[in-house]
């Protein structure tokens, strides 16, 4: 590498950030979710991008936010203000701050909930969003959720607008999409993935379907991915559910979620190691508000992590990044395979990091799809030829870190540093640096900043020598080697600083660094070039 690269192109080169300053809050709960306020909407010319993929799901909302204009004063105050301020969830309060200015910051008290009866499930986590509806542009709204519920409060005041219900479980995760702002997914334990409009009012009466062979609508909850007899107060409406155990939805607890930015499509991740990327039709009319349910995913694969996997990202129109947790290797799987017999493998593997592409996109959204937005076709159907049915294909495919199919293919796969706990994740795409990974495991005193455009293409398939069944030798010592793990520039806290990491966001264009803590303190690092 040229001395000449800039230091995120050169991984021999330190990194620029230095610690400005730590924040402590009043209370001094652990951290656990950031959300910095999002950066495509501090433009003034953002506001027509916030809803540039509204037409895609609400044609009625499409045409009407096409003639209205937007008061520039208003819309300029409100990103004045709101720029620099950063959503902290605790695991009692929830905060709105503006670290670099002198304004006071809101805090909310979460509600109590008892604490949970199995013994193995972890406790409720706040999960935090930005979202902003077209109703009222210029007042930004805070989304987050506790155990099985949504609050939606106005960002100004801290008081609650709305108040939802509908998961049949814990949420545990909330994403807004990127490009129609007033829309908005939160997945859950009940293995199901409901899509949330904040221009539509809570539904105060089920409108379910009817389940042969039954000719009356089923009297099932929200457990099963359907309507609930009140759904909350104020604004707020479950849109679409993408159910699970059923068909092709997921078969275990649902972890993670991202739309497309410019595709009517989402993608999920879960438990079941199921990476799901599913379609997201044009919603009911208005006049009629009844809830669509989906089944079956347009790419459903159990083949790129061997783990649960974490957390789903989309870094292009058609690349996914994706992050699993560490797995586990049975003695029996060990003795089992002569490939484990020879490497010397610990009892548990780290989780890994991967980068794929989605090939089958050109295929459901050829040129032109969408320029009859009112005859779109709505019904698309995948294929389930990625899911491993075969019991000797799954033995293949666990030591095969490249495998490929009709309709995705790995492009890099690196694997975390072996630690006690998953790992935490950001990603910032869309910066001029290339798309950034940050990461860190909960309790730690450093995180790791990863620059994506740097990975490696996998090395080619294994081959084996057909007289005795074992590896290639060349390929088992390139498979042996260190550079599969994930590497970056390490961040430390400062060596009298005592406290511990536990969540982190990079925002600026990758120019500032945020980490939360276990007693409630906020570190930032700025890029000092």
């Amino acid at each position: 590498m040229s001395d000449s690269q800039p230091w995120f192109e050169n991984l021999r080169k330190p990194h620029p950030f230095i610690h400005q300053t730590r924040i402590d809050l009043p209370q001094k709960d652990r951290i656990v979710n950031i959300a910095p306020f999002p950066e495509a909407w501090t433009s003034s010319t953002s506001y027509s991008s916030i809803w540039s993929s509204v037409n895609l799901f609400d044609v009625e909302l499409g045409e009407r936010l096409v003639t209205e204009t937007v008061d520039a004063v208003e819309w300029n105050t409100m990103i004045n203000k709101f720029k620099t301020a950063l959503a902290v969830a605790g695991e009692q309060n929830i905060y709105i701050i503006w670290p670099f200015s002198s304004t006071r910051p809101i805090q909310i008290v979460l509600p109590e909930v008892s604490k949970p009866k199995h013994r193995l499930q972890p406790k409720a986590k706040a999960n935090i969003a930005w979202a902003l509806s077209p109703d009222k542009p210029y007042r930004p709204l805070l989304i987050f959720t506790w155990d099985r519920q949504i609050y939606i409060l106005d960002a100004y005041t801290g008081l609650v607008e709305g108040c939802l219900r509908g998961h049949g479980g814990e949420i545990t995760s909330i994403v807004v999409h990127p490009s129609a702002a007033n829309m908005f997914c939160t997945t859950s334990r009940d293995l199901t993935s409901r899509i949330y409009d904040l221009t539509r009012p809570p539904n105060q009466k089920p409108n379910n379907p009817h389940q042969p062979p039954l000719k009356t609508p089923s009297l099932a909850g929200p457990a099963h991915g359907l309507d609930v007899a009140d759904e909350g107060t104020g604004i707020g409406r479950c849109v679409l559910v993408l159910r699970g155990n059923r068909s092709g939805g997921h078969k275990g607890e649902v972890l993670g979620a991202a739309f497309h930015s410019a595709l009517p499509v989402i993608a999920t991740c879960g438990m079941d190691r199921t990476v799901k990327i599913w379609h997201i039709p044009h919603f009911s009319k208005r006049t009629e508000q009844r809830l669509l349910q989906e089944d079956k995913p347009l790419f459903s694969s159990t083949m790129i992590h061997k783990a649960r996997i974490l957390s789903v990202s989309w870094l292009t129109g058609d690349i996914l990044l994706t992050h699993s947790a560490s797995s586990k290797v049975s003695p029996a799987s060990v003795r089992a395979t002569s490939l484990e017999s020879d490497l010397d493998s610990p009892e548990d593997e780290p989780g890994t990091c991967t980068l794929w592409k989605w090939l089958s996109s050109s295929r459901f959204f050829p040129p032109g799809w969408n320029e009859d937005i009112y005859n779109r076709q709505q019904r698309l159907r995948g294929f389930g030829s990625n899911h491993a049915s075969n019991c000797l294909l799954m033995i293949i495919s666990t030591f095969i870190q490249q495998f490929s199919s009709a309709s995705f293919r790995i492009l890099a796969n690196y694997h975390f540093p072996a630690q006690p706990s998953q790992y935490t994740i950001h990603v910032l795409s869309g910066c001029t640096r290339g798309p950034f990974l940050l990461f860190l495991y909960s309790g730690s005193r450093f995180l790791t900043l990863v620059n994506v455009s740097l990975f490696k293409p996998c090395p080619p398939q294994p081959r084996w020598w057909p007289e005795n069944g074992k590896m290639d030798p060349v390929m088992k010592k390139h498979m042996s080697e260190e550079d599969g793990q994930l590497r970056g520039w390490n961040i430390e806290l400062d060596d009298q600083d005592s406290g511990r990491l536990e969540t982190c966001a990079m925002l600026a264009g990758g120019r500032l660094i945020i980490a939360g803590g276990t007693e409630g303190s906020l570190w930032f690092w700025v890029d000092k070039s």
